[in-house]
């Protein structure tokens, strides 16, 4: 499909579409020349039935009609809202990632994967319930709160214990074949435990407009995100009940997504609180994105290379004065190994490995990293891993980041030894 301009009027030229496209640049001011007249005459009959295009003027963003007929201004400035932040979220869209999509397709072996997403995604569900709680507590607007009371009641199943939504997941867990005391002892430090630990801090801190701008895109990319989870798991022929809790987010979240939309609308009183919410909104849209390729990157990863990288790195540890009381030990995740010193508890680094690019997830600030590893490739970690990473080829290539690496151990030794454990680094 062609690129379309941030909001385009699809038009016959009569004189209603005329309207629409007036009342449209009129509402956007200096952003006017956002909204673009589409003649339907124009148009490939192709692009019209994609769209689902069946009246003129219909109004039109993100590749879907956002309304048909002529708004008025109030409507017309909560259309031009919601195509401004439906852009930034939808770029983070969980079916672009490649590796999702080899899930989806069965190019690749789906029980790891599907495992993975049980074991990560496990906190995220159960604490759902949780982040909603916590917004409706913000909220002043009984509107606004009776949607999302409305949409806590379906996260309990209509009060149906054998329908609440945790219910379902853990159905989806056995159906794997998984032990739910096992996800009960989920790693604190695990990605998924990081965004649900996220997710939770903002709903509680408030105030409504971040709350709801945080829960927002969760809705509105979830629904897709279902449907193409639902394709990759048919590869394993699972049960009905198995797949229950997929196959009804595929279509409630786009009902859950437009009622938090209407209240993120109406709690964002001022330009700055819009901005702020757009941030956030794409920060937790990365964040969602980030956690899902990941996930899907579990089939990618061989075991032996996990404990090669863990062996070479404590080889590289190994001459530190730290390494006698405070050795290094490793505990795998299903595409990364977090890095310790000593017993299993807060990491120092965690090793990513798929089979495109090898990274290693630290503490420390970008601009630390980069003066601990010249000449390497030095990114911003996504929130849920860690604060910077470090991207490697091989064995080889890992050996010269011994300074970087025995500066992260030798951090998290001195905390281990007595000191409180620092999370912000340098």
């Amino acid at each position: 499909m062609p690129e379309l301009p941030a909001v385009a009027v699809f038009s016959d030229g009569c004189g209603l579409c005329k309207d629409a496209v007036s009342i449209m640049r009129r509402t956007a001011g200096s952003n006017a020349a956002r909204v673009e007249e589409r003649r339907i005459d124009d148009v490939p009959k192709g692009v019209i039935a994609e769209l689902g295009i069946r009246a003129t003027p219909s109004i039109v963003f993100n590749d879907m009609v956002g309304f048909v007929g002529v708004p008025n201004e109030e409507e017309a400035e909560l259309l031009l809202k919601r195509a401004e932040i439906d852009r930034v979220i939808l770029q983070y869209s969980i079916p672009k990632s490649d590796a999702v999509q080899g899930f989806a397709s069965g190019r690749v072996p789906s029980e790891a994967t599907a495992k993975a997403l049980a074991n990560e995604f496990y906190p995220f569900c159960t604490e759902f319930p949780l982040f909603l709680a916590a917004a409706i507590s913000h909220l002043e607007d009984d509107d606004s709160r009776m949607l999302l009371v409305h949409n806590l009641y379906e996260e309990h199943g209509n009060l149906n214990p054998d329908r609440i939504h945790p219910a379902l997941f853990r159905n989806f867990c056995r159906g794997l074949g998984l032990k739910l005391e096992s996800l009960g002892g989920h790693d604190p430090t695990s990605p998924g435990m990081q965004a649900a630990r996220m997710m939770l801090e903002i709903c509680r801190e408030g105030p409504a407009y971040r709350a709801l701008a945080a829960l927002y895109p969760i809705e509105l990319l979830f629904a897709p995100t279902c449907d193409i989870m639902i394709q990759g798991l048919r590869h394993l022929h699972l049960s009905p009940d198995a797949i229950d809790f997929w196959v009804l987010h595929s279509g409630k979240d786009v009902e859950h997504a437009e009622q938090l939309r209407k209240g993120l609308f109406k709690a964002c009183r001022t330009p700055d609180q819009w901005q702020r919410a757009l941030g956030l909104a794409e920060d937790t849209a990365q964040m969602f994105f980030e956690l899902f390729d990941h996930i899907a990157r579990a089939s990618f990863l061989s075991t032996e290379e996990q404990i090669s990288v863990y062996e070479e790195i404590k080889l590289l540890c190994s001459d530190s004065p730290a390494f006698a009381q405070h050795p290094v030990d490793h505990k795998s995740a299903a595409y990364y190994t977090s890095l310790h010193a000593g017993k299993p508890g807060p990491w120092f680094l965690r090793a990513l490995c798929d089979s495109e690019r090898r990274s290693l997830v630290s503490r420390f600030s970008v601009e630390h990293a980069k003066r601990l590893a010249p000449g390497f490739e030095v990114e911003e970690a996504p929130r849920v891993f860690g604060r910077s990473r470090v991207f490697f080829h091989n064995l080889e290539h890992l050996k010269q980041l011994k300074d970087f690496i025995r500066a992260a151990y030798e951090e998290e030794a001195k905390q281990a030894g007595g000191g409180a454990h620092i999370h912000a680094r340098p």
